[in-house]
């Protein structure tokens, strides 16, 4: 985000490792609520499965969900904390 940009009222954070059964339906429904004014911060604890590919197409489609990836495996707590720092 740049600075000049306004910060949303609410951000969501979402640690996510090896979620590709289940990201999409996540995803999907944070971005059906009728609250509009947050952002999305998905944290990919280095998954190996298409939790990347997933993660990343919804990014390109709505400027509101922001995709990091872990270079490994940094552990839940880590991955939340890192959030959390966001």
């Amino acid at each position: 985000m740049k600075n000049d940009e306004i910060k949303p009222n609410v951000s969501i954070g979402m640690p996510v490792f090896n979620g590709a059964k289940t990201i999409e339906k996540a995803i999907n429904s944070i971005l059906a609520q009728t609250f509009e004014d947050f952002e999305l911060l998905i944290s990919d604890n280095a998954s190996d499965d298409e939790t990347e590919n997933i993660c990343k197409r919804f990014a390109s489609k709505d400027s509101r969900i922001h995709y990091m990836r872990q270079d490994k495996n940094i552990g839940l707590y880590q991955n939340e904390n890192f959030l959390l720092g966001k």
